[in-house]
């Protein structure tokens, strides 16, 4: 009996590693989908500001900024 519940907990725990895996993935999957949303954001911004006073030039700057801080925290919370 003893050995039949080391099968079963061996089991249990690859299911589990094989569940962390699958929202690891996941969890990259909608990172990097996130990411590459806020680089295009930031394209755009980068494009708009040819155009315009400097107030509006240095508004666009600061929202491309936010978008860049949030690309990095992503990045960092996903490697952490």
């Amino acid at each position: 009996m003893e050995l039949e519940e080391k099968v079963r907990n061996a089991q249990r725990l690859i299911q589990e590693e094989k569940a962390s895996i699958a929202n690891s993935k996941q969890e990259a999957q909608e990172m990097t989908e996130q990411i590459q949303a806020e680089f295009a954001e930031i394209s755009t911004l980068s494009r708009q500001i040819i155009s315009g006073d400097d107030k509006d030039d240095e508004a666009i700057i600061a929202r491309a900024d936010v978008v860049r801080a949030e690309a990095i925290h992503a990045i960092k919370g996903f490697l952490n």
